[in-house]
């Protein structure tokens, strides 16, 4: 064997190793990722299903009041605090029945068009924490109408109603999916790289 060929040999034994540690990182950043997109779905997911049934309790007996940021008082349970909002009571027949309770004074009856305050979901330690403008979920628990949340304007529509819930089951039944196929994904994806650095 000529000295010529000799080197070339021992060049290629010596750059198998390096390809083989150059996949093996590849495969460690594929699995990294796919792991991490999939916890974000699956995450995701189990918090829209947890929503949905949230939901479907208050299905069917629900309405929402629209509020405007007004200052902040002591959260319930942590040490945050929860913003405050004033909105304008709509037109719904919970009203007749039951009585109000905004979490920050005793329950009242109160009317259509009376203007009221009521205590939002979001927690935070300053005015900016809070969002200016909030849709409130109203549903009746123990007798009386509470603040169930509070999120963005339309987050609820009119109210929830079993359409709002299968929506709501839908959309985190996609994103299980979506946590399947990038799992899937992540497993061709390694696949793919090991036959590539072979």
């Amino acid at each position: 064997m000529s000295h010529d060929a000799q080197e070339f040999f021992d060049f290629d034994e010596q750059d198998q190793p390096r390809r083989t540690r150059a996949g093996g990182w590849r495969i460690v950043l594929v699995v990294l990722l796919g792991v991490v997109v999939s916890l974000i779905f699956a995450v995701a997911s189990l918090l829209a299903f947890d929503k949905a049934g949230r939901l479907a309790d208050w299905a069917g007996h629900s309405m929402v009041v629209s509020g405007t940021y007004q200052t902040m008082t002591h959260d319930l349970v942590t040490k945050d605090f929860n913003g405050i909002y004033a909105g304008i009571m709509p037109d719904n027949d919970l009203l007749e029945d039951h009585p109000f309770d905004n979490e920050l004074n005793d329950p009242v009856k109160v009317e259509v068009g009376d203007q009221i305050t009521f205590r939002g979901s979001e927690t935070g330690q300053q005015d900016s924490d809070f969002p200016e403008a909030v849709d409130a979920l109203l549903a009746v628990e123990d007798g009386q109408l509470r603040v169930m949340e509070t999120d963005d304007p339309g987050s609820y529509g009119e109210g929830i109603t079993d359409s709002t819930v299968t929506g709501q089951r839908v959309k985190a039944a996609v994103l299980a999916g979506l946590a399947l196929l990038s799992l899937a994904g992540t497993v061709w994806g390694v696949r793919a790289v090991n036959r590539h650095t072979r």
